[in-house]
């Protein structure tokens, strides 16, 4: 291999050497190498999941559980919060364990919303790829 240049300007090296392979000696081949930053960028987010928790619910659901999580937060069981929805005209399933439902699904759908985007940058390297181009 015979170096004919080798050339410094931003961070670009060249190099011509001539063809051993090729019938005539005189061609010449340029190998350019370019120094490239590279990483990798992981993030893992719920965000990319497809889910029904995205959904937006309507204004009587939203009216529905704001009073579920109410009193269920009082310390009412599920039974005496069906029998107290009841009485004051929600609109409910018949079985008290609907509530039960609801509050699971709450609970639920708030632990999928509230969970933190991980993101990290890791395996910083420089690495030299190399283009190659016959000159005339």
């Amino acid at each position: 291999m015979k170096i004919n240049q080798l050339n410094y300007d931003f961070f670009i090296f060249q190099i011509f050497f001539t063809n051993q392979n090729s019938f005539d000696r005189k061609t010449l081949i340029s190998e350019i190498r370019k120094p490239y930053f590279m990483f990798n960028y992981i993030i893992k987010s719920q965000f990319f999941h497809k889910s029904n928790y995205k959904k937006p619910l309507s204004k009587d659901r939203i009216r529905l559980h704001n009073e579920i999580m109410r009193l269920h937060n009082k310390g009412w069981g599920y039974t005496k919060i069906h029998r107290h929805l009841l009485k004051i005209g929600y609109e409910i399933g018949k079985s008290r364990t609907t509530v039960d439902s609801i509050i699971k699904k709450i609970k639920k759908r708030e632990e999928f919303l509230s969970q933190p985007i991980i993101d990290e940058i890791k395996n910083f390297r420089i690495e030299m790829l190399e283009f190659k181009y016959n000159l005339p």
